[in-house]
């Protein structure tokens, strides 16, 4: 199927599987329709994403970490394919904290302003226990309003991000700083029939995430399980994937959709 007017859809993440773990049947989808996606990492997630590779003591510890960091850019780069996502792009901000200047700003709305999305996929800037993806998610929020900013210090055009959508993780911290029941998904999406493709790209990453002695296929059997899985199940869908609106949604009358 092809679109006659192909959205423009980007995801951003803390680490480069972020936005594949979250919305990599979403992506595969457009992109199978032929929109066009990109996928942001915010960092190479070395720091917190590479299990058991690094020497437990020594000075020279992260001494690896440059051959690491490429590793990890081939690995969302390869899922990338996999999924059929066009760009990707993983930049060098710190992690663990994530701590940004001036200068991340400059580069978070450049890439707005260039790739200029009509839909921006991000992590929820309210998940606790996980401090990188909040603060990826509350970075590209603020970088999202002062892209369409007219002083703004970028050469590029001013641009308003019309669709952005919140991805997250389940978690009971969470909820209890928000001070809410469990959040619900506002959109769920129907990814069944590109659950292999999601799952061949999240196996990429087992090169860097694979805990010793860890089963890795069995690890995303359970991920799908209670994750993509669930969200199906509760939704009439084999699997699926679930976002909240930034936005509200604005209609002429009530959606019976």
């Amino acid at each position: 199927m092809t679109v006659l007017n192909p959205l423009r859809i980007l995801a951003v993440g803390a680490h480069p599987a972020d936005p594949v773990e979250r919305a990599g049947g979403t992506l595969a989808k457009h992109a199978a329709r032929g929109d066009d996606t990109m996928m942001v990492s915010h960092t190479t997630g070395t720091v917190t994403h590479a299990f058991d590779l690094f020497p437990a003591t020594g000075t020279d510890k992260l001494a690896i970490k440059p051959d690491l960091d490429q590793r990890k850019r081939d690995e969302l780069r390869d899922a990338a394919a996999a999924l059929g996502v066009r760009q990707q792009m993983v930049l060098d901000f710190p992690e663990s904290p994530m701590l940004f200047d001036l200068a991340h700003y400059v580069t978070m709305v450049e890439i707005l302003r260039d790739f200029r999305p009509d839909i921006l996929l991000c992590p929820h800037p309210v998940e606790v226990g996980r401090h990188d993806h909040m603060d990826s998610g509350r970075f590209t929020i603020a970088a999202m309003d002062y892209s369409r900013a007219d002083g703004f210090p970028s050469p590029l055009a001013p641009y308003t991000v019309p669709r952005l959508f919140l991805y997250y993780y389940e978690d009971f911290r969470t909820n209890q700083l928000m001070a809410t029941p469990r959040q619900s998904a506002e959109v769920v999406v129907d990814i069944s029939e590109v659950i292999e493709r999601k799952r061949a790209a999240m196996l990429i990453f087992g090169r860097t995430q694979t805990r010793r002695g860890e089963d890795y296929p069995a690890r995303l059997d359970r991920f799908f399980a209670s994750g993509d899985g669930s969200v199906g199940y509760n939704n009439g869908f084999a699997y699926g994937e679930r976002f909240n609106r930034w936005h509200p949604q604005r209609v002429p009358y009530l959606p019976i959709d």
